[in-house]
């Protein structure tokens, strides 16, 4: 009877003795989740390379005002974008656009947006656009029509703000939206800040 004793007593040492050996070795960490998409820094160029290979929007605007029943006069609009620099150290993108009406300069000003700022962006049609920069105005009664139309990649920021970018094929404005999104979600950005 000793003997199984002491045979018990000398297994069970060595069980506690290997369950401690396992315990102490070093654990694999798991796996890094694959990388979803391409690198800021490939994103970046992507957009500043495209919104610098937009060149010149140009458009006539047909404007009717409900209010009084009138139609305005057509006026010839150009829209150009141009020195786009898109930088991955900052999350920033910057541009200078100069806009005419009949060849007279209008707006021709430098502009940045913080993608860190960005909530959500929105492709819209040039018409609903104009009706949601009018209305904020205070110029709701006025219908526009652009034509050729264009399109709007619309960045919503915090502090609801809008900052609208203009492209005059809807196929790049989709495409730039799509990068836009990845960007944000990159520089921790957008609508979700929880992890789970």
């Amino acid at each position: 009877m000793k003997n199984v004793v002491r045979v018990l007593s000398v297994v069970s040492f060595c069980f506690l003795l290997s369950a401690s050996v396992v315990a102490q070795q070093a654990v694999p960490p798991p796996p890094q989740p694959a990388a979803d998409g391409p690198s800021l820094a490939v994103t970046m160029k992507f957009i500043q390379d495209k919104m610098n290979e937009q060149g010149k929007i140009n458009y006539a605007l047909y404007t009717h005002d409900n209010a009084k029943g009138e139609d305005w006069p057509v006026y010839q609009i150009s829209i150009n974008v141009t020195n786009v620099v898109a930088d991955p150290a900052t999350c920033r993108i910057t541009w200078h656009k100069q806009t005419t009406n009949g060849g007279k300069v209008g707006l021709d000003h430098d502009f940045s947006l913080d993608l860190r700022n960005v909530q959500t962006f929105e492709v819209r049609t040039s018409t609903y656009e104009a009706k949601v920069e009018d209305t904020a105005n205070g110029n709701p009664a006025l219908d526009k029509r652009q034509d050729p139309p264009y399109f709007a990649v619309t960045a919503k920021l915090k502090g609801n703000t809008e900052s609208p970018l203009f492209f005059s094929s809807e196929e790049m404005a989709n495409r730039i939206a799509k990068a836009m999104v990845h960007a944000v979600e990159l520089c921790g950005g957008g609508n979700n800040k929880e992890p789970f």
